[in-house]
């Protein structure tokens, strides 16, 4: 079992819906990236991350946005869309913003939410180690239980006690792979420390067409 299978086991089915991109997929968003980064759009200023590199991807990659309509007929949004009396099937979607992150160590997402309906990330290079990341922040006294550092992490409200944070672990297990959420999930990004390369992800938000 990999890292990623383990994973999936802390997330509420009810709320996010994991899914996996074939090497097409991959390659059309890995090209569409590099552009996104020659072109240089930044995108910092409409974004809430501690993070330099930030662009606007504005040329959409047609395979990927296919992919993501088959996404968003997953059960869990089925359910979610019925709560707000629309039907997922009927209701046509459009991706609204979408964006690549170039995440250096030391940076971060602070906890934050989307705009539109469903947002998700793609995570295309994790350039560190758990191991490593975790051996780090250990060695500067932090207990095992509370260790974070490279995390990404869902929040939610809790009856019994405040505030419950689900982390990832995310590693090279997750590269090609993915969640999407309702847009108003809190979550979080971690900073990471031992690597000098990018951690690469996608992220993007979907909006309903309601009349």
């Amino acid at each position: 079992m990999t890292n990623w299978q383990k994973e999936l086991e802390k997330l509420d089915p009810l709320v996010v819906a994991p899914f996996e991109l074939n090497n097409e997929l991959i390659k059309e968003l890995k090209s569409t990236c590099s552009k996104a980064k020659k072109d240089s759009n930044k995108f910092n200023n409409n974004l809430a991350g501690h993070i330099g590199e930030e662009y606007q991807i504005t040329d959409l990659p047609e395979k990927f946005t296919n992919f993501l309509s088959q996404i968003i007929k997953h059960e869990v949004f089925e359910i979610y869309l019925k709560r707000l009396d629309l039907l997922s099937h009927a209701v046509p979607f459009y991706l609204d913003k979408l964006w690549v992150n170039y995440q250096k160590k030391y940076e971060f997402n602070p906890i934050h939410t989307h705009s539109g309906a469903f947002s998700f990330v793609v995570f295309l290079k994790i350039p560190y180690s758990l191991k490593k990341e975790d051996k780090y922040y250990s060695n500067n006294g932090t207990k095992q239980d509370d260790l974070a550092t490279s995390r990404f992490t869902f929040l939610n409200p809790c009856l019994n006690y405040g505030v419950k944070a689900t982390q990832i672990d995310v590693d090279k297990s997750f590269e090609g792979k993915g969640f999407m959420f309702p847009s108003k999930q809190s979550h979080m990004v971690y900073p990471f420390y031992t690597s000098n390369e990018y951690r690469i992800t996608v992220s993007g938000n979907i909006r309903l067409k309601v009349k």
